[in-house]
């Protein structure tokens, strides 16, 4: 096949390039205007970002998301990546009915909308609470903070530590295990690029630590249980156990597999972590770059999961995700994608697509119309997504209860990373009082 100039202004590796991430929308607006139904010759897949397309084979019967890793081990002679496209293909993301029904309701458990809301704010309002007081000093100093490294990437590790009992670990390895992992889920094939042995070093040592904290809860569950003569269910548990416990009693119990455990704690601790992490940045970018947007956030706190939803429209945490035709695949437009094919279902252009949402680049909270599918649609609708939200909505909370106005200052950059697109660097500096205006105070409102 020959490969043109519209070929390379269209392929999805643009996503890599450093001009495209830090501003994407307009190789989205190009793909959607010029080529929304688009075949990729670099990587042999189509590429879909209209809202309807997207929406449609998201809920298509005749797709599947299992990715034929061992495939693209073929084709890139092993790559030192056999062990994670093994584990790749147990997670819940790459697994089709009736397997996913059964491994998204032992996963799912923990995360639950009611559980989010009542037993996880405590975890969640204890981990902001560490974070802005380990930037208490730089504030009273009216010093820039970092708002990425210094909050939004803390808050999620932090909650993470207490779901999953990592507290022997310290916040900067388990950002760098968090990254590398990432590195390999969010790249086109999973296939990453960079320094892959440093990568799959990394990867090797989390999954090290998780093979260990897994024997450590089932050693610990099966001595309670022999001390307590437990003859429940091996799936019983109760609202205070932490997500870990669960999880490892669940295995215990039979309803997932040590290597179904361990495939599914490698995305609970890593990209769990990033979508969420990306997600909180992205709302302080929106709100610091918006002042009237922030006044809106400290004047009517309740409009802060209206401002989420939309920071997740325009500014989406996952940029694409992807799926495979088992059929024919005819969509919306007429257009056919052939039986065994290769779908990547780009989230963040039919995010904006004028055709699904009136004035689609304008922020407007509350926005009426179709959901965006900032977190998939269908039955592989993120589980995490109340999590990620609530930990977003909480830390919007407390600093806009705690900061009246927000300054944004040069220095921003994005992280290298085309599908998780999010924040490395974010400087603001947080005013407790309006410039100007140093007898208004947070605190006197």
């Amino acid at each position: 096949m020959t490969i043109t100039a519209a070929d390379q202004q269209l392929a999805l590796h643009n996503l890599q390039a450093p001009e495209v991430i830090a501003d994407p929308v307009p190789y989205y607006t190009r793909l959607r205007t010029s080529a929304p139904v688009y075949f990729d010759p670099f990587i042999s897949t189509w590429l879909l970002s209209r809202h309807i397309d997207v929406k449609h084979v998201l809920t298509s019967p005749d797709t599947t998301v299992q990715m034929r890793h061992t495939d693209t081990l073929a084709r890139f002679g092993g790559a030192g990546l056999e062990e994670a496209f093994r584990l790749l293909d147990l997670h819940v993301s790459f697994v089709d009915d009736p397997e996913h029904r059964r491994l998204r309701r032992t996963l799912a458990e923990p995360v639950q909308v009611r559980k989010v809301r009542t037993d996880l704010t405590a975890p969640i309002d204890t981990a902001i609470d560490a974070v802005l007081d380990a930037i208490t000093d730089s504030v009273q100093r009216l010093e820039p903070v970092d708002v990425a490294t210094a909050v939004a990437d803390q808050v999620p590790i932090l909650v993470t530590q207490q779901l999953l009992g990592i507290h022997d670990v310290d916040i900067t390895t388990v950002q760098r295990w968090s990254h590398a992992w990432s590195d390999i889920v969010a790249a086109p094939g999973h296939v990453p690029t960079g320094n892959r042995a440093e990568l799959l070093h990394t990867v090797a040592e989390l999954i090290a630590y998780l093979q260990t904290l897994i024997d450590r809860h089932t050693s610990a569950i099966v001595a309670e249980r022999i001390s307590a003569n437990d003859t429940t269910d091996a799936n019983a548990g109760n609202a205070r156990e932490s997500m870990i416990t669960a999880l490892v009693s669940a295995m215990l119990g039979g309803s997932i597999s040590r290597d179904e455990l361990l495939a599914n704690l490698l995305m609970l601790i890593t990209a769990g972590n990033e979508t969420t992490a990306n997600l909180i940045a992205n709302s302080v970018m929106a709100l610091a770059d918006d002042p009237a947007l922030w006044r809106l956030v400290t004047t009517e706190p309740d409009r802060i999961p209206d401002v989420i939803e939309e920071v997740g429209r325009l500014f989406p945490p996952t940029q694409f995700t992807a799926r495979r035709a088992t059929a024919p695949l005819t969509l919306p437009s007429g257009d056919v994608i052939p039986v065994g094919a290769s779908v990547v279902l780009i989230l963040a252009a039919a995010n904006r697509d004028p055709d699904a949402f009136s004035d689609p680049d304008r922020f407007l909270p509350g926005r009426p119309g179709p959901q965006p599918v900032t977190y998939g649609y269908g039955p592989h609708l993120c589980f995490g997504a109340p999590l990620a939200r609530q930990e977003t909505r909480r830390t919007l909370e407390r600093l806009a209860s705690t900061f009246l106005h927000l300054t944004p200052l040069p220095g921003r950059a994005w992280r290298r990373n085309g599908n998780l697109r999010g924040l490395q660097t974010l400087p603001v500096r947080l005013h407790r009082s309006i410039p100007g205006t140093p007898h208004i105070t947070a605190g006197a409102r």
